[in-house]
């Protein structure tokens, strides 16, 4: 006992120089929040205080890791307790990481700010307290809180900039008095690992090489473009002081010409085989719709048919439409045979639309570019290239990591439309996430088409998934095929092999999945849809709302990633020449490396989707007359845990001077047109 009682007096003793030596640096750190630069000994600034400041304005995104963080520890009475850190949290890292940029914007959960530049966005990962209490014993007791941070600075266009994971420990004595059960002092410990893991992840971005590149380059971008005077646009020094409500740099409307109107118009081209690809003798149909928005009829409206080549050629130059009263809506059509394109193997129209009254603004022309068969061998050349999957990620194998596959491209009710390619997008798919990953088979759960019936799905996530999983596991989830949304809430539901778009009896709802994936301790989620979108049954199309996939709750921000390559009410486009789906296709390029937009050797979670929904955006518009807009889930400033998730190796022969030049392409919603070939035909 008396050598015991020694080793104590040793230990706090010691716990007492730690502690004097502790306060101090709290002193200082106090100091440094005062905006008093820290010194050395030598009364020269240290390495953080001589780094320039860098020259960016990021929105700071604490996820709800940070905003609902707390502490779990056992107090005097053997019971379990805990401290709230959100605070502490959310008033030290914006003022650590502010001192190492121009400017900082809080981004509080409302999505992008709009004066941003880049993003940084920080979660918490592991959090622990070292604490050992005698049952109701007064006295002071050592104590250490260990808290993990991960953090991402993404580009504006959601490339990945930094990443890192940093710990801080904070230490310290905390009091139990008299027969009570609190335990006081805990909070400065908290403080002091917070201060510490702040100070670590202001340095490292401080010193961040390609953070200060990025802003170098915004810079000199910036520099050689100034701004040019617009018409209608108030100056800064017209407005009242900032802090006034005043919106400065806020466009005037020009006047409208005094007699003009607004034409919008939507236009499809349709080949019989309806594959996206001519041939000849196959009928090619055009079909236009054109709607007055403006406020003065429009006279003599006719639609102009251009373009290169001889497809052009096999239709009239202008489609005549008439006049149209303002909120008029009027449709044409005109269907020729393709009889012969002299050897060309892809055909263009161009579709735009002119008015005797003039149009203001005048409508954009549509593009669209169709595929010319040729040899049946020709065409399997894609399929055949798309199908061999890239070579294994050497970052690490995910042999824990788990693969659900589904896609479901015939139905036992005949009246459920065939989705093309739907079976082989989830065949190729589960391949290659198990080749790059290196996951085992047994961990690779396939569903196709008869084997995809509701009760495989309610196994598969009920039962299944469960006892694959724990908190280091990765799950990868795909499905391709058809999906119902719901005429009132948005809610999305997938049709299994023996479902019916006529009941939802039969349907598989996304949000059961959600549920289980919420009660599994997973360390990610990684989804991805190549979907259809039928409304319910009985619902009007014209006023369903957009498909609600709950990729916005807060419990998902930090660890799941959506990829779904349809928002909107239609047919989801395919690939013919690849034999897929256009988003699985695009995915699946992304994966062989050409979504490794920052050329860094890795293709993230982030970069794939943005990939991906570019392309098929590009595609869809430019050869279709049909956009398809997928969506990606967090977007850049939200959720960068999951977005720097490494999906497979890079291999982008593209510049990243050339992928910089592409300009991204918005994720908004389309234009709330009525639909066009909307749902099944019964």
């Amino acid at each position: 006992m008396v050598l015991v009682a020694t080793e104590y007096l040793h230990i706090r003793s010691f716990i007492a120089i730690v502690t004097l030596t502790v306060f101090g640096l709290l002193t200082a750190g106090c100091w440094w929040s005062r905006e008093k630069p820290k010194v050395s000994e030598g009364g020269a600034e240290t390495s953080i205080s001589q780094a320039p400041v860098i020259a960016l304005k990021p929105s700071l995104w604490l996820a709800p890791s940070m905003t609902s963080a707390a502490l779990s520890y056992t107090d005097a009475c053997g019971e379990p307790s805990v401290v709230s850190i959100s605070d502490v949290l959310a008033e030290i890292i914006p003022a650590k990481l502010g001192r190492a940029f121009s400017g900082l914007l809080l981004n509080e959960g409302a999505g992008q700010i709009g004066e941003e530049d880049s993003f940084i966005e920080v979660g918490l990962g592991s959090k622990r307290v070292d604490l050992v209490l005698p049952r109701q014993t007064p006295g002071t007791y050592p104590a250490r809180v260990t808290l993990g941070v991960e953090a991402a600075v993404l580009t504006e266009d959601g490339a990945p900039l930094f990443h890192a994971k940093l710990q801080g420990v904070g230490h310290g004595e905390v009091e139990v008095t008299g027969r009570s059960c609190e335990v006081k002092g805990l909070e400065p410990i908290v403080r002091q690992a917070v201060e510490t893991v702040g100070d670590s992840l202001l340095k490292q971005m401080t010193e961040a090489t390609q953070i200060r590149e990025y802003a170098q380059q915004r810079a000199a971008t910036s520099s050689k473009a100034p701004a040019a005077a617009v018409p209608g646009m108030q100056s800064p020094q017209a407005g009242s002081a900032m802090g006034g409500g005043t919106i400065f740099n806020q466009l005037t409307p020009p006047p409208a010409f005094p007699h003009s109107t607004a034409l919008a118009f939507l236009a499809i081209l349709r080949d019989e085989s309806q594959d996206h690809m001519i041939e000849p003798g196959e009928p090619l149909t055009i079909e236009v719709e054109v709607k007055n928005e403006g406020e003065v009829e429009a006279r003599n409206v006719e639609v102009v048919v251009g373009g290169n080549g001889s497809l052009a050629a096999h239709f009239p130059s202008t489609i005549p439409i008439g006049n149209i009263r303002p909120g008029e809506i009027k449709h044409t059509s005109v269907t020729k045979p393709v009889t012969d394109l002299k050897g060309e193997s892809r055909g263009e129209l161009m579709l735009s639309v002119r008015s005797l009254t003039p149009l203001d603004p005048p409508p954009q022309p549509k593009q669209f570019t169709l595929v010319v068969k040729t040899d049946k061998g020709g065409e399997d050349t894609e399929a055949l290239k798309i199908d061999r999957p890239p070579a294994p990620l050497s970052l690490s194998k995910q042999t824990k990591a788990v693969v659900v596959a589904i896609g479901v491209g015939a139905f036992r009710d005949e009246r459920v439309p065939h989705v093309k390619y739907a079976d082989r997008d989830a065949e190729a798919m589960a391949t290659y996430l198990r080749t790059i990953a290196a996951i085992p088979d047994h961990r690779v759960r396939l569903l196709v088409d008869h084997f995809a019936l509701k009760q495989d799905l309610e196994e598969t996530f009920d039962e299944w998934l469960p006892k694959q999983v724990d908190a280091t596991t990765v799950v990868y989830i795909f499905f391709a095929g058809r999906a119902l949304v719901d005429g009132s809430t948005g809610s999305v539901s997938l049709v299994p092999f023996d479902g019916s778009i006529a009941s939802t009896r039969r349907l598989y709802p996304v949000r059961r999945m959600q549920e289980v994936l919420s009660r599994l301790p997973i360390q990610r989620a990684i989804l991805m849809f190549d979907v259809s979108l039928d409304p319910s049954p009985g619902a009007n199309p014209a006023t369903t709302p957009h498909a609600d996939w709950g990729e916005g709750a807060d419990d998902e921000k930090d660890h799941v990633m959506w990829m779904v390559g349809n928002r909107s009410l239609q047919e989801a486009h395919v690939h013919e020449s690849a034999k897929h789906g256009l988003f699985t296709y695009s995915l699946l390029r992304g994966l062989q490396g050409m979504a490794d937009i920052d050329r860094d050797g890795t293709v993230a979670a982030g970069e794939l989707c943005t990939y991906a929904r570019n392309e098929v955006i590009h595609v869809s518009r430019k050869q279709f007359g049909n956009p398809q807009r997928p969506l990606c889930s967090p977007p850049p400033g939200q959720g960068a845990v999951v977005r720097i998730h490494p999906m497979a190796r890079g291999n982008n022969p593209k510049s990243s001077d050339a992928v910089k030049k592409t300009a991204p392409v918005e994720d908004v919603p389309s234009p709330s047109h009525q639909p066009v070939n909307v749902g099944p035909k019964l």
